[in-house]
């Protein structure tokens, strides 16, 4: 899968962090383009309808939706890697369990971003 061609997902409702996420993820080399989902359906319907390389995913969600919406996309799209973005401890440990492709902490800087992008996506 060519990244320059593929838009990459953002899991957020909208709001600041989703717009600085944005704004973030057009400086990584990797990434192109984004779209953006409100919440689990929107994001599932995204992806039945073109697959993405990459998914960030609040962990924020409301009504913890983030937790099955993870193992939903790995289910049906193994090759799309998630990123899920947290806030403290507690869920960083709940990613671990879940075994997630990469996780950042909330208020990384773009060059974690970069290096966490990098090590999941081939260069452009």
């Amino acid at each position: 899968m060519k990244l320059r061609s593929q838009p990459v997902l953002i899991v957020s409702p909208p709001g600041r962090l989703r717009d600085v996420l944005q704004a973030m993820v057009r400086a990584v080399p990797q990434i192109a383009d984004t779209v953006q989902a409100d919440d689990g359906p929107a994001a599932l319907q995204m992806l039945a309808e073109r697959p993405l390389a990459l998914v960030l995913l609040d962990a924020d969600l409301p009504a913890g939706e983030a937790w099955t919406l993870w193992p939903q996309i790995k289910a049906r799209w193994p090759q799309t890697h998630v990123i899920i973005l947290v806030n403290n401890n507690g869920q960083r440990q709940i990613v671990g369990r879940c075994d997630a492709d990469a996780l950042l902490t909330k208020g990384f800087t773009v060059t974690a971003l970069t290096e966490t992008v990098a090590s999941l996506l081939p260069s452009a």
